[in-house]
């Protein structure tokens, strides 16, 4: 997701980008060459296993940005599973779309939020993932509470973020610099019902020297 404060447009409904079959091959030669440097070092498969997803799964991609992770996550799941990638500008909306097209990745849906709301299904996801884009969320106790009912029991969420270099500054400093500390994030996403079941203040480090963090949380699963 850009580095900017979310401002979502109106909501429409979601729109499911193209009837493609899901490609078994290998991603185009162009997108791959341009996703290598990331593979590097953004721990795919340990996101995944922190999202403990599989075949026919479905999941959120919020703030899917330019769609690295929805394009994991699209192959993940396979054909019998779904990836809403929800976005908030018609220009990544519209790379979303493409993405999927160029990919022949049929089974992603592009979904347009608000600020307050992701527009997702209640309680029909087993898993969301939010990538750099928790810290831009100015609604972030709403947008939580949506996130909290698109989620089936026993269903995950999966923050990735920025660690700030002053982990002391307030919530509006850090978020001022497009950072966030873990231990605040955690804080409001129990706040916001979850358990919270893994953390790694220091998850990776992005070629820039940034330290990148991960947290892992559920939904309480039904008695």
């Amino acid at each position: 997701m850009r580095k900017r404060p979310l401002r979502f447009e109106p909501a429409r409904a979601p729109w499911v980008l193209a009837s493609l079959l899901l490609a078994a091959g290998s991603w185009p030669a162009e997108a791959q060459a341009q996703r290598g440097d990331r593979d590097a070092w953004q721990n795919v498969p340990e996101v995944m296993a922190g999202l403990d997803i599989r075949e026919d799964s479905r999941v959120a991609d919020v703030g899917a940005g330019s769609g690295y992770f929805t394009s994991h996550l699209a192959r993940k799941v396979g054909a019998g599973g779904r990836v809403f990638a929800v976005e908030i500008s018609v220009s990544e909306l519209s790379r979303l779309r493409r993405l999927a097209e160029d990919e022949g990745l049929g089974n992603i849906e592009v979904v347009r939020g608000e600020i307050d709301d992701p527009m997702l299904p209640e309680r029909s996801l087993d898993a969301v993932l939010v990538v750099d884009a928790y810290h831009e969320m100015t609604e972030h106790e709403a947008m939580l509470a949506g996130i909290y009912r698109a989620l089936r029991p026993g269903g995950r969420l999966v923050v990735l973020d920025l660690a700030p270099s002053d982990d002391s500054a307030s919530r509006d400093r850090q978020t001022g610099r497009h950072r966030i500390d873990i231990d605040l994030a955690e804080q409001e996403v129990r706040a916001a019902g979850f358990q919270v079941v893994d953390r790694h203040p220091r998850f990776t480090r992005t070629p820039n020297g940034r330290t990148q963090w991960m947290l892992v949380a559920r939904v309480a699963a039904s008695p």
